[in-house]
């Protein structure tokens, strides 16, 4: 049978100050897996969404150390490491796009909140996080906005009332891994609690650097402080306040295929100082051997930089009103990046400066009613409002051969630095009814109607010392800086409805089936490049979903399969303009017209004995896109459909970059007593992908299928005071790319990330947990 991931799920109802005071539905029993996928408490068989829930305990055992680890146990949900654009994706479906303004199709909500800002991926640690959840389809109803792929829900343990704990963990393993952290639980009153959290983390690069520049290690620090109190039995007021420092990288791109001669269109006698094959020749001089598995760097002109700093806070009130709960959550985050990469791939300075610092910040406040209890119809309704300004500045340069590396000068393929200013507002009212026609049959309907107005102003400004590249050689050297446009203001205001309406009905008690149909939308966008503003249509899918959950064995056996028809149409997606950036080119976002995406997902959760469980779990996809125009790749001719301006060909018919067409998973977690004070406990998973596309059609950015498992093997007492263990991740030292792109300038030279998680890491951990 084919089984799918769900991971060491919680298996019962949390405690009653542990969940909001809105969500109360049916009770939940023994070996039920808890879930708040509909903004209420119920268990996940009682959902008619497709969920992957994993425990935030289980996936800390394997040594995982943040957010994109959880993937190891949700075949439906792939991570891109690419440099500077951390992208999820849900069957098949994301947003990998470099354009600031331009929102994921998978959302990521925390405690509640989604979080929406640029390039950022909020949690840089698993420290106090109780489940992940991963909802598949479009989740835009209730949980925010722009969530036409999926939803990455996560829930951090709140603090608990009359309780005085602590509990941590001190990880170090290969590659100087070292990590630690450690949280606090304090009744302040007989109402009230503090949590305070908090970590660091290291570790090297995995990426090895030959060249005479720098790769920092990646330094993440953390904190998190969480009041909750409750003034009277039916008024809640839960606040938080986190920080999080994340700079250093983790892993860096190499060459995976040399090339031939500069694509570059400026002549060579124009550049003395990069001749033909010339990436090739200083990384050979190096000792780099391009190849699928060379982890080797040359670069070094310049310091590669990753910096990152976030502060958050909410503060969510609920209000018991007898027949129904009130719930306010209002939510504050900004971000401060800064990043440059080397982008030759070389030594020297061709086009060692990009860039890229932004300013950010994102204010939320949803209001929405719940009903308590359950009666002929159960509703959650609201009202949404968002906004988000997003300030960024972009600046690219290098000598590109016109003159040497220690020449002050230095040539940008514009005029200067491009900066954007970038606002968004949007304002929603939202609504679903679930009607118990019978205590079999359940009808679903509901919507949400969303309004967005976005103000875009993108200019270029001329940088000291920093010259055209056009400009300068059409002169001869004569001029430096070209005419400055004058900014360019580009507004858009769109409107869009999502819906959904479904029917679900149980053939047993523990046995229900259910059929829905989605409408996902994303609102629109301005992609900005090169001191241009392009305008980016709304995002909308009609998703269709079949399923089944059972509870077998009197619940020691859990099974849902779902199967899924989802059609997007004017999908946001990243597409490379050659006319841009003086005809050196960029990327830039646009519409594709359609893409389809269908498939098939099973998960089982099996618990035989007391202490043992074993889940597992396989997603079968097809994806196509539809008439999309996207460039050639290298070697393409015109009877493989390369005969279109640019050039460039349709994509129609062709596969989904990232999606694999088959994904499984299996995982193992043994939890036993070796004597009166002493357990043992094992955790293991293994997870398949079968290969997949990073490119469209092009047959050299094709990863191919991989495996990669984790180990962990422990001992504790048996009320898990104090845990010892080992581990091992990617036991097999598996090499497999995050990113394969074709290289800037050497005609058939290909770039890749091999990511930290492509490389063996042994390790061992303490883990401590004190009760009065």
């Amino acid at each position: 049978m084919a089984l799918a991931s769900a991971a060491q799920a919680q298996t019962a109802a949390p405690p009653a100050d542990a969940v909001d005071p809105a969500a109360d539905a049916a009770p939940l029993a023994e070996g039920d897996i808890v879930v708040t996928a509909q903004r209420r408490t119920e268990s996940l068989r009682d959902v008619p969404i497709a969920i992957t829930v994993v425990n935030g305990q289980s996936i800390r055992e394997t040594g995982a150390t943040q957010l994109a680890d959880i993937t190891q146990r949700a075949p439906s949900l792939n991570f891109t490491a690419t440099p500077g654009v951390p992208n999820f994706a849900i069957r098949g479906v994301g947003t990998n796009s470099f354009d600031y303004g331009i929102e994921s199709a998978v959302g990521i909500a925390v405690d509640d909140v989604n979080i929406t800002l640029p390039r950022f991926v909020p949690l840089n640690s698993l420290a106090d996080v109780e489940r992940v959840e991963v909802l598949r389809g479009p989740q835009g109803l209730l949980f925010g906005k722009n969530t036409t792929a999926g939803l990455i829900s996560i829930t951090t343990a709140r603090p608990k009332l009359g309780e005085r704990s602590s509990s941590g963990r001190v990880q170090a393993g290969s590659r100087d891994q070292v990590q630690a952290q450690a949280v606090v639980n304090l009744p302040i009153a007989s109402n009230a609690a503090l949590r305070v959290s908090g970590g660091y983390q290291y570790q090297k690069p995995s990426t090895q650097l030959i060249g005479p520049g720098r790769l920092d290690p990646a330094r993440r620090y953390f904190g998190t402080a969480k009041l909750l109190w409750e003034p009277t039995d039916r008024l809640s007021l839960y606040a938080i306040a986190d920080y999080q420092n994340n700079s250093g990288i983790e892993a860096y791109s190499t060459i995976r295929r040399f090339g031939g001669n500069d694509p570059t269109p400026i002549p060579a006698a124009f550049r003395p100082f990069a001749p033909p094959n010339f990436v090739r020749v200083q990384n050979s001089a190096l000792g780099v051997i391009a190849s699928p598995t060379n982890n080797k760097t040359a670069i070094g002109s310049t310091n590669v930089l990753r910096d990152e700093r976030s502060f958050g806070a909410q503060l969510s009130a609920s209000y018991d009103a007898g027949a129904l709960t009130i719930t306010s959550v209002t939510a504050y985050r900004d971000l401060n990046a800064r990043a440059n990469n080397d982008v030759d791939q070389t030594p020297v300075a061709f086009f060692d400066t990009n860039i890229a610092n932004s300013q950010s910040y994102q204010l939320s406040e949803e209001l929405r009613v719940s009903n308590n209890g359950s009666g002929f119809v159960d509703y959650t309704a609201g009202l949404y409002f968002f906004r988000q300004q997003i300030d960024a500045q972009i600046l690219q340069a290098g000598t590109f051969g016109v003159f040497p590396a220690s020449a002050p000068l230095r040539l940008s393929p514009i005029n200067g630095q491009s900066n954007f200013d970038y606002g968004t507002k949007s304002y929603a009212g939202f609504a679903q009814l679930t009607f118990n026609v019978s205590p079999q049959l359940k009808l679903i309907a509901g919507g949400r109607y969303t309004w967005d107005d976005i103000n875009s102003t993108t200019n270029v400004t001329a940088v000291p010392g920093v010259c055209n590249l056009v400009t300068f050689l059409l002169s001869g050297g004569g001029r430096c800086v070209g005419t400055l446009a004058a900014p360019l203001i580009a507004n858009r205001k769109a409107d869009g409805l999502s819906a959904r309406v479904g029917i679900e009905y149980a053939i047993a008690p523990t046995a229900n089936l259910y059929a829905t149909y989605t409408r996902g939308y994303k609102g629109p966008a301005v992609s900005s490049a090169a001191g241009i503003a392009f305008g980016v249509d709304p995002e909308n899918v009609d998703a269709y979903e079949i399923g089944a959950k059972l509870d077998l064995a009197d619940r020691r056996v859990s099974l849902n399969i779902a199967g899924f028809i989802n059609n997007f149409r004017d999908f946001q997606a990243q597409v490379f303009d050659p006319a841009l950036n003086g005809e050196l080119g960029t990327f830039r976002t646009g519409n594709a017209s359609e893409l389809r995406t269908r498939g098939v997902e099973a998960e089982a959760v099996v618990r035989p004995l007391s202490g043992v469980s074993l889940t597992g779990g396989v997603t079968y996809l097809d994806t196509r896109y539809g008439d999309y125009n996207v460039a050639c790749y290298f070697g393409q001719t015109a009877a493989q459909g390369c005969s279109l301006p640019g050039p460039s060909f349709n994509a129609a018919g062709s596969p989904l970059v990232g999606a694999s067409k088959w994904t499984t998973s299996l995982a193992a977690n043994v939890d036993q007593p070796i004597n009166d004070d002493l357990k043992v406990f094992v955790n293991a998973d293994w997870r398949y992908r079968s290969s997949f596309y990073y490119a469209i059609n092009d047959p050299s950015t094709i990863q191919d299928g991989y495996s990669l498992v984790n180990a962990t093997i422990g001992i504790g007492d048996i009320n898990d005071h104090a845990r010892f263990s080992v581990f091992v991740r990617n036991l097999f030292d598996k090499r497999y790319a995050a990113a394969i792109y074709p290289g800037n300038f050497s005609a058939g030279q290909y770039v890749q990330t091999l990511p930290d998680n492509a490389f063996r890491r042994i390790g061992a951990a303490f883990e401590w947990r004190f009760l009065p």
